[in-house]
């Protein structure tokens, strides 16, 4: 979606500070006037990361094209959030880079790396040039009662792509309170579960569409054991879930740190449990798919 410059916005900092950080470099603008001391962030012809149809965007941007990206948050007008509780509960420091315990949070990336929609816009423009421009597309997906396995078929006959299953060695039960039971237990332990399908050639796909139900607020704990199994270095990782009643960005802290560590990038969430073609249109698209 394009929109006027003179629109945009990006979070509070203090000018000077940031001026002098490496963390901000090509894309990082500083607004003018009463929001001289804030920041957003050029995709150039009149784009910027923040949509008016959500409260938090999050990107991976190497600023200053050192092959490390750090993950910021941008509002629904632009605005980079800086030195404050996000939203959606997730900590940023002063100079706007996601932390934990302190801790900036941060993803080897190629340099330069610009977030999922400028990733878009340069295969667009190879499209144009006549180059394969295509991403190879995998929708991955674990599921129990086939909530989630039924969407994640609507999802692949919007996006296309391979459909595969997760499925893991020791089969929970057919009780529903025994497979509550054995969740928690894998949840306390951060257990791995381990799985009885995997995926051939996954160095071939560039984006993984990765879905699954809410089991305690979170993902089940075989979606961590698939993401550990592979490098993902350089994939974009779109989650998708079903649930009952939490919503998906309760499990995505876990999501973006266990994938992060394996190189990927973690776009949007999409809670799936009843959805129209046009949603996941613009779903993929918002992240570029």
């Amino acid at each position: 979606m394009k929109r006027k410059i003179g629109t945009l916005a990006a979070a509070a900092l203090a000018a000077a500070s940031l001026i002098a950080s490496p963390a901000f470099a090509a894309g990082w603008t500083l607004g003018l006037g009463e929001n001289s001391s804030r920041w957003w962030y050029d995709l150039g012809n009149g784009q910027y990361y923040g949509t008016p149809e959500q409260t938090v965007e999050w990107q991976w941007l190497d600023g200053n094209g050192d092959g490390i990206a750090e993950c910021y948050a941008f509002d629904s007008q632009g605005w980079m959030y800086a030195g404050t509780i996000t939203p959606d509960g997730y900590t940023v420091n002063a100079d706007g880079a996601w932390t934990l315990d302190g801790a900036v949070q941060s993803m080897a990336v190629a340099a330069g790396y610009a977030g999922t929609r400028a990733q878009a816009g340069a295969s667009e423009a190879d499209a144009a040039d006549g180059t394969e421009a295509s991403s190879r597309i995998l929708v991955a997906y674990f599921s129990k009662t086939g909530n989630t396995q039924e969407a994640a078929q609507e999802i692949q006959a919007v996006a296309g792509g391979d459909l595969f299953e997760i499925t893991v060695a020791v089969p929970y039960p057919d009780s529903y309170q025994e497979t509550v039971d054995r969740a928690r237990q894998e949840l306390d332990a951060d257990a791995r579960p381990a799985l009885a399908s995997s995926v051939s050639g996954m160095e071939n796909y560039d984006v993984i569409l990765l879905g699954y139900p809410i089991w305690w607020h979170t993902e089940p704990m075989a979606i961590n054991t698939f993401l550990e199994s592979y490098d993902l270095t350089g994939k974009l990782i779109l989650p998708f879930c079903t649930s009952g009643g939490s919503s998906i960005e309760e499990s995505m802290p876990d999501l973006r740190e266990i994938a992060g560590a394996r190189g990927a990038t973690v776009g949007t969430g999409l809670t799936a449990n009843s959805l129209s073609q046009e949603e996941i249109s613009d779903w993929l698209n918002e992240n570029g798919v």
